[in-house]
């Protein structure tokens, strides 16, 4: 039997020198996002070569959940109201998962 999820990667670049405000703005984010209903998995990573470069690896058990992620209450807030104002740009790309 097939399985299948949704696979989000995003890179985040934060303006020079906001590294570490985005890096707790996100543990903040994490925290909130591992608590929705439809979220398997919200991971980022911090580059050791480039400090406001991150990566963030987050699934959902469909792309409906991308769409309550981004809607939630603590992604308005912290995501479009703190953390992408402090970023010089980010690219995100999602795709479906099948196994």
């Amino acid at each position: 039997m097939s399985t299948s999820y949704l696979q989000v990667i995003a890179h985040y670049f934060a303006l020079p020198g906001n590294g570490d405000k985005v890096s707790s703005l996100l543990l903040e984010l994490a925290q909130a996002t591992r608590t929705e209903p439809k979220n398997l998995y919200y991971e980022f990573f911090r580059s050791p070569v480039d400090p406001d470069h991150f990566v963030i690896l987050e699934q959902y058990s469909d792309a409906d959940g991308l769409t309550d992620h981004r809607n939630s209450e603590h992604f308005q807030r912290l995501g479009f109201g703190t953390i992408i104002p402090l970023l010089d740009r980010r690219e995100v790309s999602s795709h479906m998962v099948i196994s």
